[in-house]
Protein backbone atom coordinates (compact mmCIF):
# COMPACT_ATOMS: atom_id res chain seq x y z
CA UNK A 1 0.00 0.00 0.00
CA UNK A 2 1.28 3.41 -1.04
CA UNK A 3 2.08 6.45 1.07
CA UNK A 4 1.71 10.14 0.91
CA UNK A 5 4.52 12.02 2.83
CA UNK A 6 4.79 15.83 3.51
CA UNK A 7 7.88 16.88 3.46
CA UNK A 8 9.55 20.05 5.02
CA UNK A 9 12.69 21.42 5.89
CA UNK A 10 13.63 23.62 8.72
CA UNK A 11 9.84 24.41 8.78
CA UNK A 12 9.28 24.79 5.17
CA UNK A 13 7.05 23.41 2.62
CA UNK A 14 9.05 21.18 0.45
CA UNK A 15 6.40 19.27 -1.08
CA UNK A 16 3.91 16.15 -1.13
CA UNK A 17 5.86 12.68 -2.04
CA UNK A 18 4.75 9.15 -3.35
CA UNK A 19 6.11 6.18 -2.26
CA UNK A 20 4.60 2.71 -3.94
CA UNK A 21 6.07 -0.87 -4.60
CA UNK A 22 6.46 -1.78 -7.93
CA UNK A 23 7.87 -5.27 -9.22
CA UNK A 24 9.07 -5.59 -5.76
CA UNK A 25 11.07 -2.24 -5.73
CA UNK A 26 9.88 0.82 -3.53
CA UNK A 27 9.70 3.68 -5.71
CA UNK A 28 9.33 7.32 -4.93
CA UNK A 29 7.91 10.41 -6.48
CA UNK A 30 7.66 14.37 -6.03
CA UNK A 31 4.17 14.48 -6.86
CA UNK A 32 4.78 18.39 -7.37
CA UNK A 33 0.79 18.77 -6.35
CA UNK A 34 -0.41 21.62 -4.82
CA UNK A 35 -2.85 19.70 -1.94
CA UNK A 36 -2.69 16.62 0.24
CA UNK A 37 -6.22 15.45 -1.54
CA UNK A 38 -4.79 15.74 -5.01
CA UNK A 39 -1.27 13.94 -3.97
CA UNK A 40 -3.00 11.08 -2.99
CA UNK A 41 -5.25 11.04 -6.21
CA UNK A 42 -1.92 10.68 -8.32
CA UNK A 43 -1.19 7.65 -5.72
CA UNK A 44 -4.30 5.83 -6.62
CA UNK A 45 -3.58 6.48 -10.35
CA UNK A 46 -0.51 5.12 -10.50
CA UNK A 47 -1.47 2.12 -7.88
CA UNK A 48 -4.11 1.38 -10.30
CA UNK A 49 -1.82 1.04 -13.19
CA UNK A 50 0.38 -1.35 -11.30
CA UNK A 51 -2.66 -3.01 -10.86
CA UNK A 52 -2.95 -3.54 -14.51
CA UNK A 53 0.26 -4.51 -14.84
CA UNK A 54 1.43 -1.19 -16.17
CA UNK A 55 4.34 1.23 -15.59
CA UNK A 56 3.47 2.94 -12.61
CA UNK A 57 4.51 6.32 -14.03
CA UNK A 58 3.84 7.27 -17.89
CA UNK A 59 7.23 9.22 -19.43
CA UNK A 60 5.95 12.21 -20.96
CA UNK A 61 5.98 12.43 -24.34
CA UNK A 62 8.73 14.52 -26.24
CA UNK A 63 7.55 18.19 -27.37
CA UNK A 64 6.38 17.65 -30.99
CA UNK A 65 8.95 19.51 -33.14
CA UNK A 66 7.34 23.05 -35.18
CA UNK A 67 7.39 23.01 -39.02
CA UNK A 68 10.52 24.71 -39.33
CA UNK A 69 12.09 22.07 -37.32
CA UNK A 70 10.35 19.17 -39.13
CA UNK A 71 11.61 20.78 -42.55
CA UNK A 72 15.54 20.98 -41.52
CA UNK A 73 15.09 17.11 -40.30
CA UNK A 74 12.86 16.44 -43.63
CA UNK A 75 15.95 18.38 -45.39
CA UNK A 76 18.52 16.05 -43.58
CA UNK A 77 17.46 12.96 -43.52
CA UNK A 78 15.24 11.76 -46.00
CA UNK A 79 16.25 9.86 -49.07
CA UNK A 80 14.56 6.91 -51.38
CA UNK A 81 15.91 4.40 -54.16
CA UNK A 82 14.55 6.23 -56.69
CA UNK A 83 15.97 9.55 -56.29
CA UNK A 84 18.86 9.34 -58.18
CA UNK A 85 20.64 12.48 -56.50
CA UNK A 86 19.46 13.43 -53.23
CA UNK A 87 22.00 16.18 -52.93
CA UNK A 88 20.29 17.53 -56.30
CA UNK A 89 16.51 16.58 -54.66
CA UNK A 90 17.12 17.94 -51.06
CA UNK A 91 18.59 21.18 -52.63
CA UNK A 92 15.17 21.78 -54.62
CA UNK A 93 12.95 20.34 -51.91
CA UNK A 94 15.02 23.14 -49.58
CA UNK A 95 14.17 25.93 -52.42
CA UNK A 96 9.94 24.87 -52.29
CA UNK A 97 9.78 24.45 -48.46
CA UNK A 98 11.29 27.54 -47.52
CA UNK A 99 8.37 28.92 -48.95
CA UNK A 100 6.26 27.60 -46.56
CA UNK A 101 8.42 28.05 -43.51
CA UNK A 102 7.46 32.04 -42.82
CA UNK A 103 3.66 31.14 -42.67
CA UNK A 104 3.73 27.61 -40.90
CA UNK A 105 7.67 27.31 -39.04
CA UNK A 106 6.61 28.50 -35.98
CA UNK A 107 3.02 25.97 -35.65
CA UNK A 108 3.25 22.98 -33.96
CA UNK A 109 3.71 20.05 -35.98
CA UNK A 110 1.06 17.81 -34.20
CA UNK A 111 -1.85 20.72 -34.22
CA UNK A 112 -1.59 21.31 -38.06
CA UNK A 113 -4.44 21.49 -39.59
CA UNK A 114 -5.39 21.17 -43.37
CA UNK A 115 -7.09 24.17 -43.19
CA UNK A 116 -3.50 25.46 -42.51
CA UNK A 117 -2.31 23.82 -45.24
CA UNK A 118 -4.86 25.22 -47.50
CA UNK A 119 -4.31 28.80 -45.97
CA UNK A 120 -0.97 28.33 -46.92
CA UNK A 121 -1.49 27.00 -50.35
CA UNK A 122 -3.76 30.43 -51.06
CA UNK A 123 -1.28 33.05 -49.78
CA UNK A 124 1.72 31.26 -51.92
CA UNK A 125 -0.89 31.82 -55.02
CA UNK A 126 -1.03 34.96 -54.32
CA UNK A 127 2.71 35.51 -54.58
CA UNK A 128 4.13 32.33 -56.98
CA UNK A 129 3.21 30.86 -59.65
CA UNK A 130 0.55 28.08 -59.73
CA UNK A 131 3.40 25.06 -61.02
CA UNK A 132 6.11 26.67 -57.73
CA UNK A 133 2.70 26.49 -55.06
CA UNK A 134 2.19 22.91 -56.47
CA UNK A 135 5.47 22.08 -56.27
CA UNK A 136 5.66 23.30 -52.52
CA UNK A 137 2.44 21.77 -51.46
CA UNK A 138 3.48 18.46 -52.86
CA UNK A 139 6.83 18.67 -51.24
CA UNK A 140 5.31 19.29 -47.93
CA UNK A 141 3.12 16.55 -48.74
CA UNK A 142 5.72 14.10 -49.02
CA UNK A 143 7.59 15.73 -45.99
CA UNK A 144 4.40 15.13 -43.89
CA UNK A 145 3.72 11.16 -44.96
CA UNK A 146 7.45 10.98 -43.69
CA UNK A 147 7.14 12.06 -40.30
CA UNK A 148 4.07 9.58 -40.30
CA UNK A 149 6.13 6.66 -41.02
CA UNK A 150 8.80 7.53 -38.60
CA UNK A 151 5.87 7.94 -35.59
CA UNK A 152 6.98 11.35 -35.13
CA UNK A 153 2.86 12.82 -36.53
CA UNK A 154 -0.66 10.59 -36.14
CA UNK A 155 -1.54 11.63 -39.50
CA UNK A 156 -0.76 13.88 -42.83
CA UNK A 157 -2.84 16.96 -42.70
CA UNK A 158 -1.69 17.87 -46.21
CA UNK A 159 -3.36 14.47 -47.51
CA UNK A 160 -6.71 15.48 -49.22
CA UNK A 161 -5.26 19.30 -50.11
CA UNK A 162 -6.35 20.55 -53.48
CA UNK A 163 -3.66 21.61 -55.80
CA UNK A 164 -3.90 24.19 -57.87
CA UNK A 165 -4.31 23.87 -61.57
CA UNK A 166 -1.44 23.11 -63.37
CA UNK A 167 -0.02 25.75 -65.67
CA UNK A 168 1.30 23.98 -68.92
CA UNK A 169 1.74 26.79 -71.10
CA UNK A 170 4.99 27.49 -71.70
CA UNK A 171 7.29 29.56 -74.02
CA UNK A 172 9.33 29.16 -76.97
CA UNK A 173 10.66 30.69 -79.72
CA UNK A 174 9.43 31.40 -83.78
CA UNK A 175 11.60 30.57 -86.15
CA UNK A 176 12.37 34.15 -86.53
CA UNK A 177 13.50 34.45 -83.32
CA UNK A 178 15.62 30.86 -83.48
CA UNK A 179 17.23 32.71 -86.37
CA UNK A 180 18.26 35.60 -84.71
CA UNK A 181 19.48 34.10 -81.78
CA UNK A 182 21.77 31.66 -83.90
CA UNK A 183 22.84 35.15 -86.22
CA UNK A 184 23.60 36.83 -83.22
CA UNK A 185 25.53 33.44 -81.30
CA UNK A 186 27.52 32.75 -84.96
CA UNK A 187 28.47 36.55 -84.90
CA UNK A 188 29.70 36.54 -81.27
CA UNK A 189 31.68 33.57 -81.89
CA UNK A 190 33.40 35.10 -84.91
CA UNK A 191 34.74 38.12 -83.24
CA UNK A 192 34.73 37.36 -79.53
CA UNK A 193 36.64 34.59 -77.35
CA UNK A 194 36.71 31.25 -76.29
CA UNK A 195 33.27 31.83 -74.06
CA UNK A 196 31.58 32.97 -77.31
CA UNK A 197 32.48 30.18 -79.18
CA UNK A 198 31.12 27.25 -76.44
CA UNK A 199 27.70 29.10 -75.93
CA UNK A 200 27.76 29.79 -79.94
CA UNK A 201 27.58 25.54 -79.71
CA UNK A 202 25.71 25.00 -76.91
CA UNK A 203 22.57 27.10 -78.30
CA UNK A 204 23.08 25.41 -81.94
CA UNK A 205 23.22 21.86 -80.13
CA UNK A 206 20.08 22.71 -77.59
CA UNK A 207 17.74 24.13 -80.05
CA UNK A 208 18.37 21.21 -83.02
CA UNK A 209 18.60 18.66 -80.31
CA UNK A 210 16.11 19.41 -77.27
CA UNK A 211 18.39 18.17 -74.84
CA UNK A 212 17.99 19.22 -70.91
CA UNK A 213 20.32 21.83 -69.77
CA UNK A 214 21.69 18.76 -67.62
CA UNK A 215 22.31 16.69 -70.30
CA UNK A 216 23.95 19.06 -71.95
CA UNK A 217 26.69 20.27 -69.46
CA UNK A 218 27.18 16.12 -68.58
CA UNK A 219 27.85 15.56 -72.85
CA UNK A 220 30.98 13.62 -73.02
CA UNK A 221 32.88 13.17 -76.46
CA UNK A 222 32.67 9.60 -76.38
CA UNK A 223 28.45 10.13 -76.32
CA UNK A 224 29.32 11.60 -79.52
CA UNK A 225 30.20 9.78 -82.83
CA UNK A 226 30.14 12.66 -85.66
CA UNK A 227 31.34 10.43 -88.48
CA UNK A 228 28.06 8.08 -87.70
CA UNK A 229 26.17 10.71 -86.39
CA UNK A 230 25.49 8.85 -83.37
CA UNK A 231 24.36 10.55 -80.10
CA UNK A 232 23.68 9.15 -76.83
CA UNK A 233 22.50 11.25 -73.78
CA UNK A 234 23.59 9.32 -70.78
CA UNK A 235 24.14 11.51 -68.50
CA UNK A 236 22.95 14.62 -66.78
CA UNK A 237 25.32 16.34 -65.00
CA UNK A 238 27.00 13.59 -63.50
CA UNK A 239 23.69 11.74 -63.33
CA UNK A 240 21.77 9.52 -64.91
CA UNK A 241 18.87 11.49 -66.87
CA UNK A 242 15.83 12.14 -65.67
CA UNK A 243 14.17 9.56 -66.65
CA UNK A 244 16.21 7.33 -65.53
CA UNK A 245 17.42 5.51 -69.29
CA UNK A 246 19.63 5.99 -71.40
CA UNK A 247 18.73 7.07 -75.05
CA UNK A 248 19.86 7.41 -78.49
CA UNK A 249 19.83 9.64 -80.85
CA UNK A 250 20.49 10.45 -84.40
CA UNK A 251 22.62 13.34 -84.51
CA UNK A 252 21.32 16.30 -86.47
CA UNK A 253 23.62 17.36 -90.02
CA UNK A 254 23.57 20.68 -88.81
CA UNK A 255 25.21 20.11 -85.96
CA UNK A 256 27.90 18.13 -87.41
CA UNK A 257 30.33 21.44 -88.94
CA UNK A 258 29.90 23.64 -85.60
CA UNK A 259 30.68 20.47 -82.83
CA UNK A 260 33.73 19.68 -86.07
CA UNK A 261 35.23 23.57 -85.61
CA UNK A 262 34.28 23.45 -81.72
CA UNK A 263 36.44 19.93 -81.04
CA UNK A 264 39.36 21.66 -82.09
CA UNK A 265 38.66 25.04 -79.71
CA UNK A 266 37.12 22.92 -76.74
CA UNK A 267 39.33 22.81 -73.94
CA UNK A 268 40.69 19.29 -72.31
CA UNK A 269 39.10 18.11 -69.29
CA UNK A 270 39.32 14.51 -67.15
CA UNK A 271 36.27 13.25 -68.10
CA UNK A 272 36.25 14.59 -71.88
CA UNK A 273 33.26 17.00 -71.61
CA UNK A 274 32.17 18.68 -74.56
CA UNK A 275 30.45 21.82 -73.28
CA UNK A 276 32.47 22.56 -70.06
CA UNK A 277 32.66 25.61 -68.21
CA UNK A 278 35.22 27.63 -67.20
CA UNK A 279 35.39 28.30 -63.08
CA UNK A 280 36.73 31.02 -61.03
CA UNK A 281 39.70 28.91 -60.42
CA UNK A 282 40.22 29.23 -64.26
CA UNK A 283 40.10 25.60 -64.47
CA UNK A 284 37.37 24.08 -67.36
CA UNK A 285 35.31 20.70 -65.76
CA UNK A 286 31.51 20.25 -65.14
CA UNK A 287 29.50 23.01 -64.36
CA UNK A 288 29.20 23.49 -60.40
CA UNK A 289 26.12 25.11 -60.49
CA UNK A 290 22.79 23.77 -61.62
CA UNK A 291 20.91 27.49 -61.88
CA UNK A 292 23.67 29.02 -63.81
CA UNK A 293 21.85 30.46 -66.83
CA UNK A 294 25.44 30.18 -68.91
CA UNK A 295 25.30 33.29 -70.27
CA UNK A 296 22.37 32.70 -72.50
CA UNK A 297 19.98 35.51 -70.87
CA UNK A 298 23.13 37.94 -71.96
CA UNK A 299 22.49 36.32 -75.87
CA UNK A 300 18.62 36.88 -75.57
CA UNK A 301 18.86 40.25 -74.73
CA UNK A 302 21.89 41.18 -77.40
CA UNK A 303 19.86 39.34 -79.90
CA UNK A 304 16.90 41.76 -79.28
CA UNK A 305 14.45 38.74 -77.66
CA UNK A 306 12.29 38.62 -74.71
CA UNK A 307 14.29 37.54 -71.44
CA UNK A 308 13.27 34.24 -69.66
CA UNK A 309 13.37 32.46 -66.22
CA UNK A 310 13.87 29.51 -67.36
CA UNK A 311 16.18 30.03 -70.44
CA UNK A 312 17.89 26.36 -71.90
CA UNK A 313 14.07 24.89 -70.92
CA UNK A 314 12.69 27.11 -73.12
CA UNK A 315 15.12 26.38 -76.15
CA UNK A 316 13.85 22.74 -75.48
CA UNK A 317 9.98 24.12 -75.97
CA UNK A 318 11.17 25.42 -79.32
CA UNK A 319 12.71 22.36 -80.42
CA UNK A 320 9.85 20.33 -78.96
CA UNK A 321 7.38 22.79 -80.55
CA UNK A 322 8.77 22.82 -84.03
CA UNK A 323 9.55 19.73 -84.60
CA UNK A 324 5.37 18.70 -84.08
CA UNK A 325 4.66 22.00 -85.89
CA UNK A 326 6.78 20.11 -88.41
CA UNK A 327 4.22 17.44 -88.73
CA UNK A 328 6.63 15.03 -86.20
CA UNK A 329 5.06 12.31 -84.58
CA UNK A 330 3.94 12.58 -80.26
CA UNK A 331 5.30 9.28 -79.95
CA UNK A 332 8.86 10.08 -81.14
CA UNK A 333 9.13 13.31 -79.70
CA UNK A 334 8.63 11.42 -76.47
CA UNK A 335 11.60 9.21 -77.01
CA UNK A 336 13.59 12.09 -78.47
CA UNK A 337 12.65 14.23 -75.35
CA UNK A 338 13.34 11.24 -72.90
CA UNK A 339 10.07 11.70 -71.46
CA UNK A 340 9.08 8.99 -69.07
CA UNK A 341 5.16 9.40 -69.80
CA UNK A 342 3.59 10.24 -73.00
CA UNK A 343 1.20 12.49 -71.49
CA UNK A 344 4.23 15.04 -70.69
CA UNK A 345 4.37 15.06 -74.89
CA UNK A 346 0.70 15.79 -74.53
CA UNK A 347 1.42 19.50 -73.90
CA UNK A 348 2.64 19.59 -77.67
CA UNK A 349 -0.13 18.30 -79.13
CA UNK A 350 -2.26 21.25 -79.87
CA UNK A 351 0.63 22.56 -82.12
CA UNK A 352 0.38 19.47 -84.87
CA UNK A 353 -1.03 20.92 -88.05
CA UNK A 354 -4.77 19.80 -87.97
CA UNK A 355 -4.42 18.10 -84.80
CA UNK A 356 -8.46 17.55 -84.47
CA UNK A 357 -9.09 18.91 -88.34
CA UNK A 358 -7.52 15.74 -89.45
CA UNK A 359 -9.38 13.49 -87.19
CA UNK A 360 -13.17 15.15 -87.64
CA UNK A 361 -13.15 14.27 -91.07
CA UNK A 362 -12.00 10.29 -90.49
CA UNK A 363 -15.78 9.18 -90.77
CA UNK A 364 -17.65 8.97 -93.88
CA UNK A 365 -21.28 7.65 -93.93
Amino acid sequence: MGEVIKRTKDGRFLGYYLRWYESGKRRQLASKQPTYAEARRMLIEIEARVARGMAGIVEPAAPSPSVGELVERFLAEYARPRIKDIAKYRALARIALQRAVPMLGEVRADVLTSADVSRMRDELSRRYAANSVRLTVAHFGTMLSWAVRLGILERNPAKGVELPMRRDEFEYLSAEEVKTLLKTAADQAASGDIQDQLLHARVLFAVYTGVRKGELCGLRWRDLDIKSLRLTIARSYRSPPKSGKTRHLRLPDIVVPVLEAWAKLCPRTDEGYVFPSRWRTGVWGLSKNSTDMLGLPSLLAAAGLRPCSRAWHMLRHTFASHYIMSGGSLLALSKILGHGDIKMTMIYAHLAPDFIGAEMNRVRF
